[in-house]
């Protein structure tokens, strides 16, 4: 029996029951447990004035202490500089990696106006102001249903959410107007991981069966750029790494907020899919590109 830890949230048992089904379909049994994780219990600050991990934290001691024996995260949730003894065993392959801008039906929306957008993200705030310097951020956290009940009864002109989840959920957009912004995600953002211990070799090989090459891969390569940035979840910065099967190409496009602009960079690298090593090489490349620019 292989026990998936995971949120109690709608959108982390839906991806834990993602994993499950993958596993179930290799033959083996399953069993979902539940943790609170911090991140679920402060709903009322910014994810920034928490601290790391904060939908990670309750879920790595309960894998380092075996209570589970695996745990699902929304990958762009896993800090960068993690607990050493912990690893992602596998990703799925990626979702959507684009933030949606919602907003009521019966109204109309103009950014360059000054207009109420909820978001938490540090990211999406950053990344919106520089766009558009009139907008004004409220606080919004809660799960998606929660959030668009706030949009619908005018707590804001707005709200940013992934469109991942909205797909994942099946959510029903109807009632409002919605668009995809052209701003670069979180790092990994769209990505289920899977983690596990790094000592549990039976468990790892497990994970490879479940693996998604191209999506470890590009995820590494974005992550990587992030640590070499520095910062973690308090840094508003984007990274999208996308890598061609055919040419055998990664490419790697990261943007930070400095100094009241964005700042970009990117690069390419010829590599095969599990090469790791070139993904690490790009990342750092590109990482210390943008750090560069903070001098």
């Amino acid at each position: 029996m292989l026990r998936i830890g995971t949120r109690g949230s709608k959108l982390a048992l839906y991806q834990a029951n993602k994993v499950a089904e993958l596993l179930k379909n290799l033959g083996y049994e399953v069993e979902i447990i539940i943790k609170k994780t911090t991140g679920d219990k402060i709903l009322d600050k910014k994810l920034s004035e928490i601290g790391m991990g904060v939908f990670t934290k309750e879920l790595d001691l309960a894998l380092m202490n075996n209570e589970i024996d695996i745990a699902v995260h929304s990958f762009k949730d896993v800090p960068t500089i993690w607990n050493e003894n912990l690893m992602i065993g596998a990703v799925l392959e990626r979702d959507s990696y684009y933030d949606l801008i919602i907003w009521n039906k019966n109204k109309d929306l103009d950014l360059d106006k000054e207009i109420t957008v909820g978001t938490s993200s540090i990211r999406r705030r950053s990344f919106l102001k520089a766009m558009y310097p009139n907008i004004k951020f409220k606080l919004l956290r809660g799960n998606v249903d929660t959030r668009l009940k706030k949009l619908k009864e005018g707590q804001y002109d707005a709200i940013v959410l992934s469109e991942a989840g909205i797909i994942r959920l099946n959510i029903d957009l109807s009632d409002f107007n919605y668009r995809r912004l052209d701003i670069t995600p979180s790092p990994a953002q769209g990505v289920i991981a899977v983690a596990c211990r790094r000592e549990d070799n039976k468990i790892k090989e497990i994970l490879e069966k479940i693996n998604h090459k191209k999506t470890f891969l590009e995820c590494l390569c974005e992550r990587t750029a992030l640590n070499e940035f520095g910062g973690g979840c308090s840094v508003p910065f984007g990274a999208l790494s996308i890598y061609d099967e055919d040419k055998k190409i990664l490419t790697l496009k990261a943007t930070v907020f400095l100094n009241g602009k964005l700042k970009h960079a990117s690069g390419k690298i010829n590599c095969e899919i599990d090469d790791l090593d070139s993904a690490i090489t790009l990342g750092k490349t590109i990482g210390k590109r943008l750090k560069d620019l903070e001098n």
